[in-house]
């Protein structure tokens, strides 16, 4: 970045004497991480392809979404969803209000859910509220939670 005239001698080249070498800067490429190395530290990488990259979609308090909602990563629904919802991972938080069909691997419930639930890991918080069919293979229930409807254990 900043050189100097070759005529130019500094105190070190005086004292170190005429074998003062030039210093040549080189660009350094990053090191490359491997795809198990990148699953590890970030938790979001999918089948070793950049493009797989899922990060959480949201649907924001305040905001109503109608209709089918697909995805194979973490859903946040803070806001309301009227149809079918289907993906790996789902949270509905304390705000947040489904009405309609929720399949999920990994369903945390903090609002309100009123309609089918299939999943295999359910946690229902203390000011949850749950109206529907529940097909479930592990259940947790915190005290406060309400559940209505029928349970099906897969």
């Amino acid at each position: 970045m900043f050189s100097r005239k070759p005529n130019q001698a500094s105190a070190e080249e005086e004292v170190l004497g005429t074998e003062a070498e030039e210093v040549v800067e080189q660009e350094v490429a990053p090191p490359v991480v491997t795809t198990s190395e990148q699953a590890s530290s970030n938790g979001y990488y999918d089948n070793g392809s950049r493009s797989n990259i899922s990060k959480p979609s949201i649907i924001s308090e305040g905001f109503v979404f109608e209709g089918t909602i697909t995805s194979a990563g973490v859903l946040n629904i803070s806001g309301t969803v009227r149809g079918k919802i289907t993906a790996k991972s789902v949270l509905v938080d304390a705000s947040g209000q489904v009405d309609g069909e929720l399949n999920s691997e990994q369903l945390v419930i903090k609002g309100q859910v009123k309609g089918d639930v299939i999943c295999e890991d359910l946690n229902i918080g203390p000011l949850a509220h749950v109206d529907g069919n529940i097909s479930y293979k592990y259940i947790h229930i915190q005290r406060g939670g309400k559940v209505a409807g029928k349970f099906i254990k897969s």
